[in-house]
């Protein structure tokens, strides 16, 4: 390998799994400091992969630097110390002992006080590989505590991704804290309420292209270092996937889900899909930028499907809703002249598995306004006997006895319950019988599950009583609709936001299910049986 001059390649490199080695500032001085030394090199480029595992050789610059070799315009490589190269044991003794000899390379690592134009020693054959393997080994050590760091901050609810999504940045003070960036997040509120109005996922992305708004990728490139490895246009426009898949992120909803990915070892970098029941999922974990309402109806429009008619650019107010009460088939939107109808889907074609009925469109909008209105008349009404039931009731129950009760009938619970499990001790040492074990475990059961009753009651009417009548069911789903509760028209957004269901019956009939309703219901059930208990005291003191 002697010759006069060598033309050196610097080759510098740095790891996020390395966070002690030295920079790439410090590893390039050190690097030309040595070279002046010896007057047979001279170093005529500089290689540098910032950010890069050892493990692999999969970096950019280090491919470009072999292409070099390759075309002879380099044949010395001088490295920092030998894990610069890389911490792959096998691979870097390949590297040392058959490329570089091939393309008649000079090695130098200057901390290793290693240069391959002298022969190896004795001690060399062995120190150079134990090295090697010392330098693999801290790649293994060091990658397993980054997986335990990264894991625990997961669960802590910290950010540990490379970039925030879209609609988020990074908190100033804590980097693994989202908060709102709210030029983005305009954006995803216009792109939710869009679907709301019934827009395609198609002509939001359209319309977002013709207002010249930047897609996620275009933003992330002008706000961060972000460099996009596969884009084939020199811009990026937005696409019906990318609308997808913000409005099925829980992340706008304030859900940190992560860890959905990883490498099976610290030698493979190839990312593979985990197991849901493996993700990392944090409720809460930053600021929302999307009701879970909102959320949840649009996610539901999704899985429905709906399509807009060709000259429209939003769908019908009930696209989507309405069903048919014999078959449970979708209800589609037909016209006879210039008189418009819903009917079954299955009453249709040549198969049909279900009776030949419709319903006008008129007289169903119509049908469905008065029963959002009824049903508004009749929360209102409820909402009233709530506010007279909390005047007249609090006077005779006062929460500390209430609270007391609730107490009392828990610790019944814990005793029932401990009884009944020292019942099987007293089985197997003959106090009592199979016959009597048997009895006196269902006799226990029975009452715990009678206790479990009257504390859900309590609790329910100590929240119904003394709770917060502004986070109440009734007020939750009276929020939904219009400030005077009264509705002129129906729109859209107002359709999918407060009706989960509509159902055609055979004559006509319509019923209207409310999305959330149930616990509405249950308020009801619960103030019915408190008014009850109070006429019922009120007979008896008559």
């Amino acid at each position: 390998m002697m010759q006069s001059i060598f033309y050196a390649t610097a080759y510098v490199r740095t790891s996020k799994d390395d966070p002690d080695s030295s920079s790439i500032e410090n590893q390039i001085e050190l690097i030309r400091g040595f070279a002046k030394s010896i007057p047979d090199i001279e170093i005529v480029s500089v290689r540098e992969d910032n950010g890069y595992t050892g493990i692999d050789f999969l970096r950019p610059d280090f491919g470009e630097m072999m292409k070099d070799i390759e075309a002879g315009t380099v044949n010395c490589v001088i490295v920092k110390d030998l894990s610069r190269l890389g911490r792959n044991y096998i691979e870097v003794g390949e590297f040392m002992d058959e490329v570089f000899p091939r393309y008649n390379v000079r090695l130098i690592s200057i901390n290793d006080n290693y240069d391959s134009i002298n022969p190896r020693s004795d001690a060399d054959e062995i120190l150079i590989p134990f090295r090697n393997l010392i330098n693999e080994q801290y790649a293994r050590d060091a990658s397993g505590k980054i997986r335990v760091i990264l894991n625990k901050k997961r669960e802590d609810g910290a950010f540990v991704g490379a970039f925030a999504p879209y609609g988020y940045k990074r908190a100033v003070d804590n980097k693994h804290q989202l908060v709102i960036d709210e030029r983005a997040a305009q954006i995803v509120r216009n792109i939710f309420n869009n679907k709301l109005e019934g827009m395609s996922q198609h002509r939001i992305a359209e319309q977002l292209n013709a207002l010249g708004e930047p897609s996620p990728a275009e933003y992330k490139k002008r706000n961060t270092n972000y460099v996009a490895q596969f884009q084939t246009r020199a811009r990026a426009s937005w696409s019906a996937v990318a609308i997808g898949r913000i409005l099925r992120n829980p992340v706008y909803v304030g859900i940190l889900v992560q860890g959905k990915q990883t490498t099976p070892n610290y030698k493979v970098k190839q990312r593979i899909d985990r197991a849901e029941d493996e993700w990392s999922i944090v409720y809460s974990a930053h600021e929302p930028i999307i009701s879970k309402n909102d959320f949840a109806v649009v996610n539901g429009l999704l899985r429905q499907d709906t399509r807009t008619a060709p000259s429209m650019e939003t769908v019908y107010p009930l696209s989507g809703l309405i069903y048919c009460a014999d078959c449970g088939n979708n209800m589609v939107r037909t016209k006879s002249g210039v008189v418009t109808y819903y009917v079954c889907a299955s009453s249709r074609g040549k198969k049909k598995t279900c009776t030949t009925h419709s319903i006008q469109e008129k007289r169903l909008l119509e049908t469905v306004l008065e029963t959002i209105n009824s049903q508004i008349r009749h929360v209102l009404d409820m909402e009233s006997s709530l506010s007279l039931a909390r005047s007249f009731l609090t006077k005779s129950k006062d929460a500390t006895n209430l609270n007391k009760l609730l107490a009392d009938r828990e610790q019944e619970i814990k005793d029932c319950e401990r009884y009944k499990r020292s019942l099987y001790e007293d089985y197997k040492s003959g106090l009592i019988s199979k016959e009597d074990y048997i009895l006196f475990g269902k006799d226990y059961a029975a009452r715990i599950d009678e206790l479990r009753t009257g504390v859900n009651k309590l609790n329910n009417e100590i929240q119904l009583l003394f709770g917060d009548t502004v986070d109440s069911p009734i007020n939750k789903w009276l929020a939904m609709f219009v400030p005077d509760k009264h509705v002129e028209s129906l729109s859209r957004p107002l359709a999918v936001t407060v009706i989960e269901r509509i159902e055609v019956f055979t004559g006509k009939r319509v019923e209207v299910r409310f999305r959330n309703y149930d616990k509405v219901e249950a308020t009801e059930d619960i103030l019915n049986s408190i008014l009850a208990e109070r006429r019922g005291e009120h007979n008896a003191q008559g």
